[in-house]
This record gives C-alpha cells, sequence and structure tokens, in this order.
C-alpha cells in the first residue's frame, strides 16, 4: 500500500511539473508553485527527486515516452500530411508545449538534444513518407530529414502557446513548406548539396 502511495504522489508531481514545464517554461518551473497547486509539502518533493536536477531529468524521460506514443499514433493514423498530421498534434497540446519549450530553450544542450531526437523520431517514423508524398519530392531520405529540419526550426519558431489549434498549426506549416519544398526545387538548392 505505501509503495502504491508512494507512486501515486511521485506521478502527481511528474504530471503536474510536466504541464509547468510546458506551459510556463524550464525557469519558471517552481517547487514551491508545484507543491502549492499539489496541496503537498516541499519536503515531499525532495523525498520522491532529491533535488530539481533530478526533476527536470524525470520531466524529459517522460517527455521522450510521450514522444514515442506520439510516433506510434502518428504511424497508424497519419494517411496525409495535410490534415492529419496537424490535427494530431493540436489532440496533444502540452506535448506540443513542452516541444515548444524545449526549442526555446535549446541553449541548454539536454533540451536541445531532446527536441532533435524527439522530432527526427517521428521524421524517420512517419513524416517524411507524407512530406515526400505531399510535394512530390525525390530527394533521397538524408535530404528529405535536411529539409524537414529547416521547415521545423521555422515552424517552432513561430509558433505561441496561445494558439496551438490545428488549423494555426497547418498554416504556418503550408507556408514554411511552400518556401522550402521552392527552395529544394531550385538551382541554388542543387549548388548547395
Amino acid at each position: 500500500m505505501v509503495t502504491t502511495q508512494k507512486n501515486i504522489g511521485r506521478k502527481k508531481w511528474l504530471e503536474t511539473g510536466y504541464r509547468h514545464f510546458a506551459e510556463k517554461g524550464p525557469d519558471n518551473l517552481s517547487i514551491n508553485k508545484l507543491s502549492k497547486e499539489l496541496n503537498s509539502s516541499r519536503a515531499s518533493f525532495y523525498h520522491y527527486f532529491g533535488d530539481i536536477d533530478v526533476f527536470i531529468d524525470e520531466l524529459l524521460a517522460m517527455h521522450w515516452k510521450i514522444a514515442l506514443d506520439f510516433t506510434r499514433q502518428g504511424k497508424v493514423e497519419c494517411k496525409k500530411l495535410f490534415p492529419d498530421l496537424y490535427n494530431i498534434l493540436a489532440e496533444h497540446p502540452i506535448p506540443l508545449k513542452f516541444s515548444i519549450q524545449l526549442f526555446r530553450h535549446r541553449n541548454t544542450p539536454a533540451y536541445n538534444f531532446l527536441f532533435i531526437k524527439t522530432y527526427e523520431s517521428s521524421a524517420m517514423s512517419f513524416v517524411l513518407k507524407l512530406f515526400s508524398r505531399e510535394y512530390k519530392l525525390v530527394q533521397s531520405e538524408s535530404e528529405l530529414l535536411k529539409l524537414w529540419l529547416t521547415v521545423g526550426e521555422t515552424w517552432y519558431s513561430r509558433l505561441t502557446l496561445e494558439d496551438l489549434s490545428a488549423t494555426t498549426l497547418q498554416e504556418n506549416a503550408e507556408e514554411i513548406l511552400n518556401t522550402v519544398v521552392s527552395f529544394a526545387r531550385s538551382q541554388l538548392y542543387e549548388q548547395f548539396k
């Protein structure tokens, strides 16, 4: 019974911390705020995690698992880039916000590493196939990945935490994709390859 209670308490800290990281960013992750929201003592936080760095590491590991679940869902449910991918992304606003925070705080190596790892994971699993099919691209997988990373860098820089509707996500993506695909078909791109 004690183990179950401990796991429940620990899980609540992680779920609430994950949401706070996503919505407020890592710089505003506060044990005091979390403990007040959870109506739990700071001592219980230290009992479960020891310190904030261990807690953040666990949040990052949690995000990786969520990203893998998203990738599995995307492989099954995404038949087309538009609107399927953006509808699924909109169904997961907290993980998307977490990814936005990782992107915005890329100066921290662990955040940058996880951002790239999660983005590449979904790209390699199913998104590149949708991307190449949608735009009738014939580049190699490595070239498609470079193009998709360019799309992602620009797309994440334009996202706001306030509007992550499928429509907004897709409109931002279409504008960026059209520009990147136009570049990919240019002579200049051929010279850079």
